[in-house]
């Protein structure tokens, strides 16, 4: 189903549930009263005298009983209202941000699995309102199902006090699993099946599903019983059995049926065609349910996604980074899909090739690790990357590659059913997300497209940071931290060891890194982040000469050229910048924190090329960095 407009999604969404509460007092009650009064009217124009009598005391004492109850819940209602008065029936939370408002929506998703500590929550209460959250989450998901089981087996029960029956029966039918499942029972007999699932045979009940026809038997052979009757694991004395297809609607020709209604009776000729007529209007009543209870679950469900999808938003506001931004996109995706595992792939610079970029798994099951690559030209998301398509993938029956050679020993892609939904962004491809479940067909239309809407929050990122890319091999200076970009630092570089060489002089490089960027970016965001590079920037720039050159390394750590210098002397100039920057403090909004930085100093010799001093000065910061940080040492 198509997700609605927002605001519209929301009103309407609201409006169900104010009128939840009110429904549910009476609806089971309206149930039974109406099979009443249906009864009543059979039996006043019935010509058979046994079945007046019948129909009308039946159908009177249902009417009485649920006006009865109605009365008594009410009443209940009263005196609780009366009692607790003065109790508080909602909260209503504000918020002081103008830009995004997280919708109160969020009380319907799926209990959350922990996988990161929340570090801004500041007192236990909140620790508390979230679990009181998540059992309210969970509650109000499984309401939309306990209502119509409850509504469900109060028809079946009605329907079996009329007929007259042994066992009354509702079935689904799964036409692409090929089975009939049990959703409920009102039986006498003790040796009705406990499975579920019944595959779909040659019986009464697989033929009604398959032609989506009434049937009816009047005489059961004993010795046929149970090649007619699919769910009795034991001979019952069954003479009659009458049963009616349920269609979900009939608004479309050809519709096939969802469901079955099965009663049988162990005397013979007990049902004609006033029963079918009464078994119709029962077929009329479930579906008229299924279909009131159906939209209200996809009304949850699109709730669900839009909330998600506000919650995503308001994540991506900080411009977070890419494995950030990723793992915010798995976080929402884990609370409204079922998952087994659930896979990311991105190109890697580093590697040079696509690889996993990040892996979660629900249980312990063996899984790819992060940082493999994957078989790109022969692998099933080799191809949805190529073909900036969706894929998906019966896992019994599959025979490619899913990611490489090394999963064949993985269970969690033998058996179920896996998903894999690309990035795109204009027209482009950057990556895809990859979720299987243990569990043939699981993913319905609706997951794969709250993992479509989801994935195209963040797509924009993955284009946004190409652009950059491109943006910054064109430019000379870094805008953040007015110090040369990379690429024109290394051709300084590669300029000032050749003229060292050349005039026989020293030349020390510096790699100055800052230390703790995740908990300053956890803590701060990306402004906090940005804030201490450009701080650190203007320390190096106000303690150098005019004729060294400073540049950015990478994200996280800058480089310095010390021409005529010595590595000695470097590493006297390294410390005195690392004492003042542990002692300076970075601002972002209001907020005041201190930096540290680890600095690896190492000095050229003779004829060295650029890339092997940069490589001895990166050996060095990652030695100090695994001694502890906030330290100098020289290679």
């Amino acid at each position: 189903m198509r997700i609605r407009n927002k605001d519209s999604l929301m009103s309407a969404y609201q409006q169900e549930i104010a009128h939840s509460e009110k429904t549910k007092n009476f609806l089971e009650e309206g149930v039974l009263a109406g099979v009443g009064v249906l009864l009543v009217f059979l039996g006043v124009f019935s010509t058979v005298p046994l079945t007046n009598v019948l129909a009308v005391g039946i159908g009177a004492f249902l009417f009485y009983a649920a006006v009865e109850v109605y009365r008594g819940k009410n009443l209940k209602k009263t005196s609780e209202e009366v009692v607790d008065g003065d109790s508080t029936l909602g909260v209503e939370q504000t918020t002081g941000d103008n830009v995004l408002v997280e919708p109160t929506t969020l009380s319907l998703k799926l209990p959350e699995q922990q996988h990161y500590v929340d570090r801004h929550s500041d007192t236990d209460t909140q620790a508390i309102s979230d679990n009181r959250k998540t059992v309210s989450d969970a509650m109000a998901v499984m309401e939309t199902k306990t209502e119509f089981n409850s509504l469900l087996v109060s028809v079946l029960t009605a329907l079996k006090d009329f007929c007259f029956a042994h066992t009354v029966a509702f079935f689904w039918i799964n036409h692409d699993a090929k089975q009939l499942v049990v959703e409920a029972k009102i039986t006498d007999s003790s040796s009705f099946i406990t499975e579920r699932k019944i595959p779909l045979g040659t019986d009464i009940v697989s033929t009604i599903g398959i032609s989506g026809e009434p049937k009816i038997i009047n005489a059961i052979l004993a010795e046929t019983e149970q090649n007619i009757l699919c769910y009795y694991k034991s001979l019952q004395e069954v003479k009659s059995f009458i049963g009616v297809p349920v269609f979900y609607s009939r608004k479309v020709a050809g519709e096939k049926p969802i469901g079955i209604i099965a009663v049988d009776s162990k005397a013979e000729d007990a049902y004609g065609d006033e029963t079918f007529s009464v078994l119709h209007h029962f077929s009329r009543l479930i579906s008229a349910l299924l279909v009131n209870y159906t939209e209200k679950d996809e009304l949850y469900v699109d709730a669900k996604i839009v909330a998600a999808d506000w919650k995503l938003k308001r994540k991506l506001l900080n411009k977070p980074s890419i494995p950030v931004a990723v793992n915010s996109l798995t976080e929402e995706l884990e609370n409204i899909i079922p998952w087994d595992s659930m896979s990311v792939v991105l190109f890697d610079e580093a590697l040079r090739g696509w690889a996993l970029a990040s892996v979660h798994v629900r249980a312990n099951d063996k899984f790819l690790a992060p940082k493999q690559l994957i078989d790109f030209d022969n692998s099933i998301i080799g191809t949805s990357i190529k073909t900036n398509t969706v894929q998906t993938v019966h896992l019994a029956h599959n025979t490619q590659i899913i990611f490489s050679d090394s999963e064949k020993s993985y269970g969690l892609l033998k058996q179920g059913e896996l998903v894999t939904v690309p990035f795109s962004s204009g027209g482009k491809c950057y990556g895809a997300v990859v979720v299987t479940n243990k569990t043939p067909n699981t993913f319905s239309k609706k997951d794969i497209f709250a993992i479509e809407f989801l994935s195209s929050t963040i797509a924009p990122l993955f284009e946004s940071a190409e652009l950059n890319v491109l943006l910054n091999e064109h430019l000379a200076v870094d805008e953040l931290t007015g110090v040369w970009t990379k690429k024109f630092f290394l051709l300084r570089l590669n300029d000032e060891l050749q003229r060292a060489n050349d005039r026989d002089e020293d030349l020390t490089i510096a790699l100055v890194a800052l230390s703790n960027v995740s908990d300053i970016e956890h803590r701060y965001g990306v402004e906090g982040k940005e804030a201490a590079l450009a701080s650190i920037a203007q320390r190096i720039l106000g303690n150098v000469r005019q004729y060294d050159v400073v540049g950015r390394y990478d994200a996280t750590t800058f480089a310095v050229v010390l021409a005529d210098t010595i590595a000695s002397d470097a590493y006297l100039w390294a410390e005195k910048l690392r004492t003042a920057i542990a002692s300076s403090i970075v601002t972002v909004e209001r907020r005041s924190f201190s930096i540290s930085v680890t600095i690896g100093v190492s000095g050229a010799t003779a004829k060295m090329s650029s890339a092997d001093l940069l490589h001895n000065a990166t050996l060095v910061l990652e030695q100090a960095k695994k001694a502890g940080g906030n330290i100098v040492r020289v290679f």
